[in-house]
């Protein structure tokens, strides 16, 4: 059995523009956000899906209904899932991450060396995430039929727990990845063997390279201490 797996991040919210962890707060696209969407759907306008599935709050919601409308398959409906809601940050969602650094320095400095076993207050592990993360992909993948194409919309710590998982990279090296907000990634799963050919793609989303990403690089680099993974390479 074999199938086209795209996996996608919602567009931008107002959250994100201004550098606030959302974890599970239903937070609306920005017309920005709206319009990453728009440009992830003409982008993806020749893929025949059979099936769309996304996380149950809006900002996934929202960006797989406009992919939907130009899918070619008109009649599909949206499959909502959730377990594919975004990592539950606990007492940190709503902060800034400035104010988080400043004032949960420690409780940060614990989430950045071992993600997988320590949580946010009243939030959840990487290790939590990543089993409800690729249980559902697993189910999603069970669901589907041979040759099929399927659009996953979610967040990005669902995709990034999943791509943790299928290229088993160590945990220390789990934030290595960026991903962006409208950003594609595309695996064929063969035989339940994932071939991963696209990841964290946003050509569609500008007309050239402009190095946005290189904003929450530089924040997550001022977060981390010099010693947290240096020592480890």
């Amino acid at each position: 059995m074999s199938l086209k797996l795209f996996l996608i991040r919602h567009g931008q919210t107002l959250w994100n523009e201004e550098g606030r962890y959302q974890g599970n707060k239903d937070i609306d696209l920005t017309e920005e956000g709206v319009n990453q969407a728009k440009l992830t759907a003409e982008y993806l306008s020749d893929v025949n899906f059979s099936y769309i599935y996304s996380s149950p709050l809006r900002r996934a919601m929202d960006t797989a209904n406009i992919i939907n409308k130009i899918n070619k398959q008109k009649d599909l409906k949206v499959i909502i899932r959730e377990n594919l809601k975004e990592m539950n940050f606990g007492k940190w969602e709503g902060m800034k991450f400035e104010k988080l650094g400043k004032e949960y320095h420690d409780e940060l400095q614990n989430w950045l060396r071992d993600p997988y076993n320590y949580c946010p207050e009243g939030g959840e592990s990487f290790k939590q995430v990543k089993k409800r993360a690729t249980e559902e992909i697993d189910n999603i993948i069970k669901e589907s039929e041979d040759g099929s194409n399927v659009a996953v919309v979610t967040h990005g710590g669902i995709i990034l727990s999943i791509l943790v998982y299928w290229l088993q990279i160590p945990l220390p090296r789990w934030r290595s990845i960026v991903l962006n907000q409208g950003a594609i990634n595309i695996a064929v799963i063969d035989r339940g063997f994932p071939y991963i050919s696209t990841v964290n793609f946003t050509g569609h989303l500008s007309p050239s390279y402009d190095g946005r990403e290189d904003r929450i690089i530089k924040t997550y680099s001022r977060f981390r201490s010099d010693d947290n993974e240096m020592k480890k390479i």
